[in-house]
């Protein structure tokens, strides 16, 4: 499996955030993918793919996924039109769950309307429920990260309600990891014995443990995953090498 994330696609190719033309980063990142992944079974792409909600951003990423693996998945993000994106791509891209050789993998939307903070439905509850009522190996992705990372301003946007997620996880031993977007940095947490996982952005990159907005020099990157026959998985972040991006390190937040 691969996680990309975050790409904040602009409405023409060559727009940038903060300083970073998206387009360009996201294939470095995918030029990477093609290099390390060269089979695919599931590619997900979770939130925030579009920086406005542009339905170009959308039809020009959902032209260069196709084809990249066996299934796609996408996954809405605060800065995206879930209307859109299905518009684009079709409830194929956008199910709540499949089930991929033995194990199960559960898609929640967390995007808010006119929000940049993420919450769960409760519509998206009961697929959680549903999918802890099997014993499927059991992987969850979602847009926001569910507890805080120890930045301050970022930790504001988080799964509001995200005690209700956590709740049904208790003692429910066949989920194995909870992969989230958004924060646009590399992290690892626990609940219980299940991991929190957090995805860099395949553009700008957030410094880790700040207080204020400010950002990182890391280069953008991906996730890769492993799914074991007992399951057990394995996973590690990949980013682009050799290629230096132009960042506005000056910046103190962006829309």
């Amino acid at each position: 499996m691969v996680q990309i994330s975050d790409c904040h696609l602009g409405a023409n190719p060559g727009d940038d955030l903060l300083g970073m033309d998206t387009d360009h980063s996201l294939e470095a990142v995918l030029k990477t993918v093609e290099q390390e992944c060269p089979e695919i079974d599931v590619l997900v792409a979770s939130g925030d793919l579009a920086g406005h909600g542009d339905i170009s951003a959308y039809q020009r990423l959902a032209a260069r996924l196709d084809g990249m693996a066996k299934q796609i998945v996408w996954l809405p993000g605060n800065h995206d039109s879930s209307a859109l994106m299905r518009n684009v791509v079709g409830e194929q891209w956008m199910p709540g769950s499949i089930v991929v050789d033995g194990w199960q993998l559960v898609f929640l939307d967390t995007a808010v309307p006119g929000q940049v903070g993420g919450n769960l439905a409760a519509d998206q509850l009961a697929i959680l429920a549903a999918a802890a009522a099997n014993n499927y190996p059991t992987l969850v992705f979602l847009h926001h990260h569910l507890r805080p990372l120890g930045c301050a301003w970022l930790d504001e946007q988080r799964v509001a309600n995200a005690s209700a997620l956590f709740e049904q996880l208790v003692d429910k031993d066949q989920f194995k990891a909870i992969i989230c977007g958004h924060v646009h940095q590399q992290s690892e947490q626990l609940f219980q014995n299940i991991g929190l996982l957090g995805t860099p952005s395949t553009c700008v990159q957030f410094a880790p443990n700040s207080a204020n907005f400010a950002l990182d020099d890391c280069n953008p990157g991906y996730r890769q995953l492993w799914l074991g026959s007992r399951g057990e998985f394995q996973t590690r972040v990949s980013r682009v090498k050799g290629v230096r991006f132009a960042v506005d390190n000056l910046a103190s937040g962006y829309e």
